[in-house]
């Protein structure tokens, strides 16, 4: 019989390669680089995103506070209308003149009476109308400081998110 039959189907033994210290070392340094710059971007990016949620929520806030001082705005400016609209009707009105008349003369106390009485509530309206003027000024002013802020902070805003695009399109 003849020697041990030949294996055909084996495979020959693989040759050990040969570990070079000193490129495994290189590797395995850009292996945990490579996962260092990964974590750090991801840092760099969750840090983008908070910084723009921090200034949205401020914008958002700030322009709520705008369109408070905006209403207040319309109601102050609504009711200095209305003062104003009222003096106007009411010192012109025939019979304030006629009271005004009845006082110079001094005849009817009653209508002199009336007469203080309504040049008192109208002097009362003049104030008012004065404060409402005061308030709509300062108001207004309040306006629009508001609205610089909310364009500041808008641009920011702006800036931030496209900072957060900028590092997301990295990958």
């Amino acid at each position: 019989m003849s020697k041990r039959p030949a294996d055909s189907d084996s495979i020959p033994p693989a040759k050990k390669a040969r570990v070079n210290p000193e490129l495994e070392a290189m590797r395995n340094t850009l292996d945990s680089l490579l996962k260092t710059a990964d974590t750090h971007h991801e840092e760099a990016r969750i840090a983008a995103i908070d910084a723009a949620s921090t200034l949205e929520e401020e914008w958002t806030d700030a322009t709520t506070e705008k369109d408070k001082f905006f209403d207040e705005y319309q109601g102050i400016a609504s009711e200095r209308v209305t003062a104003n609209e009222y003096l106007k009707r009411y010192e012109e009105s025939a019979t304030v003149k006629m009271l005004k008349k009845a006082a110079d003369v001094n005849l009817v106390d009653t209508l002199v009476e009336d007469n203080e009485k309504i040049i008192d509530t109208l002097t009362k309206l003049r104030n008012l109308k004065e404060r409402l003027v005061g308030e709509c000024e300062r108001t207004n002013a309040q306006l629009i400081e508001k609205a610089k802020q909310c364009d500041a902070l808008k641009e920011r805003l702006d800036a931030a998110e496209k900072r957060v695009e900028t590092i997301s399109g990295f990958v």
